[in-house]
C-alpha cells in the first residue's frame, strides 16, 4: 500500500513503472484497479517516463483480451493524436516462462494487438 500512497514521489525517482495488475489486486479493490492504472500510466506519460502493464496471468477469456487491446489501444492513441496516454509496453511472465503454451500465448497476445492497431 505504501507504494501506491507514495506513487508520485517514487515516480520522480524511476525511469518507468510496471504496473503489476495482480498485485494492485492486493491492495485496491477490484473496481479501483483499472482506474489506478489508468491514473497511473497517465501521470508516467506526462512524466516522461515508461510505464509497462502485465495483464493478469492470461487466460482464454474474452475479459483478459479486452485488457491487453485496452493497453494496446491507449498506445495507438498516444502515437495518432495529440492526447498523451498509453503504456509503453506489455509485459508477459509467467506464461512463457513456465506456462503450458508459451507460443501460443505470444501469438494470440500479436494477434489482438494487431486487430487494434488496424481498427
Amino acid at each position: 500500500m505504501t507504494g501506491l500512497v507514495n506513487f508520485d514521489e517514487i515516480l520522480q525517482e524511476v525511469d518507468g513503472i510496471i504496473l503489476a495488475r495482480g498485485d494492485l489486486r492486493i491492495d485496491l479493490p477490484p473496481d479501483k484497479v483499472f482506474l489506478f492504472q489508468k491514473a497511473a500510466v497517465y501521470k508516467c506519460n506526462m512524466a516522461g517516463k515508461s510505464a509497462v502493464v502485465t495483464p493478469d496471468n492470461l487466460r482464454p477469456t474474452r475479459a483478459e483480451a479486452t485488457d491487453v487491446a485496452n493497453v494496446v489501444l491507449d498506445g495507438k492513441i498516444k502515437q495518432t493524436s495529440c492526447l498523451v496516454s498509453g503504456a509503453d509496453a506489455i509485459l508477459i511472465g509467467a506464461e512463457t516462462m513456465w506456462g503450458l503454451y508459451p507460443i501460443e500465448t505470444i501469438y494470440i497476445v500479436g494477434k489482438i494487438c494487431v486487430e487494434v492497431l488496424i481498427a
